[in-house]
């Protein structure tokens, strides 16, 4: 199935209810803009209850023109790990796409176990990366598809990890 990795577009340094900044909005309309030309239809789009991260799931529920529901996880607001992925999905069995927007390092630590990594990466505000996985065995190496930040979309797993490529 295909599971897209969303971290919040950038916002105000401030308490627990920050907003988005203005240019944190205008890169993150552009990174959905990238992930609608390539080829996102989420069955679902979940996201932290957090105000940033609902900002970032209404942007892209907007521009991908998705009519379903926004589903607020309280999950994903922290500890969202492999194991709390895999009762997300028993919730929803023929689900084929999923999107879930939330926080570091949550995401990038469900990134790193999915995709097998040796080491952690940095996973920049407003943006995504796209893996295929097996929702029957998310022990199995996941594939990376690609990652959107900004207008750029990054098919190369080498590029997108550069500092995990050593040389």
């Amino acid at each position: 199935m295909k599971l897209i990795l969303v971290r919040h577009a950038a916002a105000i340094i401030s308490n627990r209810n920050r907003f988005l900044t203005l240019d944190g909005r205008m890169f993150f309309r552009k990174t959905a803009r990238t992930m609608l030309k390539a080829g996102v239809r989420p069955g679902l789009i979940a996201t932290s209850p957090l105000l940033r991260a609902v900002q970032t799931a209404d942007i892209l529920a907007e521009i991908l023109s998705y009519t379903g529901s926004l589903v607020v996880l309280d999950e994903l607001e922290r500890d969202f790990d492999v194991a709390v992925l895999h009762e997300l999905l028993d919730d929803y069995p023929d689900l084929e796409e999923l999107v879930l927007v939330g926080h570091e390092p949550d995401m990038s630590g469900l990134a790193k176990s999915l995709l097998c990594l040796a080491e952690c990466f940095s996973f920049e505000k407003g943006t995504a990366i796209h893996l295929k996985i097996d929702r029957n065995d998310l022990k199995a190496p996941a594939t990376f598809k690609w990652l959107a930040a900004g207008s750029k979309l990054i098919t190369s797993r080498k590029e997108a990890f550069p500092a995990l490529h050593h040389p």
